[in-house]
């Protein structure tokens, strides 16, 4: 059970909907497990949940300096990037240069060519 609810609550910290994606995905756990949801204070799941996705956000611009000069460059082309690549890419890297590491790779599947700024 215990595996079944982090893995619930992750997918819930990293979502664009923390909430929605929670009550959805708690329908499938065992009654004990929805009861301990159930028990979560809303605000301070959606509070933890920006945190979250913060953080990883961070991780990328520390982690490489291209990246974060293309955040600075395109703030809102680099963000929606973030967000289709936290959507689709489970967060697993705890340092910003594996994060940057694998947010480069993810934008290389998807064709995403990020420039170098010259100066």
């Amino acid at each position: 059970m215990l595996t079944e609810l982090q893995r619930v609550l992750q997918a819930a910290l990293a979502s664009d909907t923390p909430l929605e994606t929670l009550r959805d995905a708690a329908r499938g756990l065992p009654a004990e497990a929805q009861a301990i949801v159930a028990s979560i204070d809303p605000d301070g799941f959606v509070v933890s949940s920006l945190l979250v996705r913060k953080l990883r956000f961070e991780r990328i611009c520390r982690g490489d300096t291209v990246l974060e000069q293309w955040f600075e460059r395109e703030p809102a082309r680099f963000t929606e990037a973030f967000r289709v690549y936290n959507r689709e890419v489970p967060p697993r890297e705890l340092f910003p240069q594996p994060e940057a590491a694998a947010f480069r790779d993810f934008l290389k599947r998807k064709g995403i060519i990020v420039q170098q700024s010259g100066g």
